[in-house]
């Protein structure tokens, strides 16, 4: 026993630096993407927005069928049309999840109902994947959003316990996605101190690297990259130092021109 317990513990480190060296690889040399055209893809809330364009991006990297869910039919009707042109099978259905008055209760049971929906079949054929597109204001929240940066701190945890629960099931994966700023309609109108040093981010972007996230089977993607060292920096300033670091850069402020939709 004891030797065992020891060997673990000599095992453990180099497996460490075999996985870091193995990222690190990564990084220079392009890895194999995932072949999509057998994959049905269902993407909730994709009439409009990065929604709209991940419908995009899976029927140009050649999904075989992809299902919209939403709130207005006049933009998934538009969307399911134009992903069709592409010569993609595409299907909508409307599907409320929820408002801001409900986002609480809403927020948990689209997430339980949507996974307990589909999960198991996943699991029974070992091939799936479960896509969370969420927000860096996860980890790091802002003044001004209380039930936005709390229903996205609540899902990260929920992506996060389910991603490690999936390591020991095969074919089936899970990435969440957390975004800076995204310039769609739900953000109008949000402002920081510095835009052209920290611009929004394009949907078309966010929608690409998603995509390519589940492709390279990568369960956490951070975009933009410096968002990495946000979350480095909140771990070892203190919060006298993180406050200044939100005024000074905006983000203090930068709900009090919100117009956005909610």
């Amino acid at each position: 026993m004891v030797w065992k317990w020891l060997g673990a513990l000599v095992v453990f480190p180099l497996q460490m630096i075999y996985l870091v060296v193995k990222a690190a690889v990564g990084l220079v040399l392009p890895a194999k993407l995932r072949d999509l055209s057998r994959e049905n893809v269902l993407i909730t809330g994709g009439g409009r927005g990065i929604g709209r364009q991940l419908a995009r991006e899976f029927a140009e990297r050649g999904a075989r069928k992809i299902v919209l869910w939403g709130r207005t039919e006049k933009c998934l009707k538009e969307t399911t049309e134009e992903i069709r042109q592409m010569g993609t099978e595409c299907h909508y259905f409307i599907c409320d999840v929820g408002n801001r008055e409900e986002v609480y209760q809403t927020a948990k049971a689209v997430r339980e109902k949507t996974t307990k929906a589909f999960l198991p079949r996943m699991l029974e054929l070992q091939n799936g994947h479960i896509v969370c597109l969420n927000s860096v204001l996860a980890l790091s929240a802002i003044p001004g959003a209380i039930d936005y940066c709390t229903s996205k701190a609540s899902a990260f945890a929920f992506m996060e316990s389910l991603t490690l629960g999936l390591l020991d099931c095969p074919g089936v994966s899970a990435t969440t996605v957390l975004p800076f700023h995204t310039s769609t309609e739900m953000f109008q109108g949000m402002r920081v101190r510095f835009p052209n040093l920290f611009p929004p981010l394009k949907p078309e972007t966010v929608a690409r690297r998603t995509v390519e996230a589940v492709q390279l089977n990568q369960a956490l993607l951070l975009l933009p990259w410096t968002m990495h060292a946000l979350i480095i920096l909140k771990s070892i300033l203190p919060q006298a130092a993180l406050e200044e670091i939100h005024k000074f850069s905006g983000t203090y402020t930068c709900m009090n021109t919100f117009k956005g939709r909610t």
